[in-house]
């Protein structure tokens, strides 16, 4: 293991800059681990780019996919950027 991975924090939450709204239910931050692999190769079969990002992001947040959709990308980089500390 490199550096970075053996020093990334277990858990990372993110006050979202605006909270994102779906469905009625408010999504005020994103409570973030570090990924397993079932969820990385899940995330990975949607191709590559922001749209694994945005589906990894979803499934270890446990905030649903059109939620994450909606988070500025401020906050979005800050999520994917800790995910990437993993890998």
């Amino acid at each position: 293991m490199d550096n970075e991975t053996q020093t990334q924090p277990d858990e990372l939450v993110i006050e979202l800059r605006k909270p994102v709204e779906l469905t009625g239910k408010v999504y005020p931050e994103l409570r973030l681990r570090e990924p397993t692999c079932g969820e990385v190769a899940a995330a990975q079969k949607a191709g590559g780019g922001m749209v694994a990002d945005i589906i990894l992001v979803s499934l270890v947040s446990g905030v649903p996919k059109p939620a994450v959709e909606k988070i500025g990308y401020r906050d979005a980089k800050q999520a994917v950027d800790y995910l990437a500390g993993f890998m």
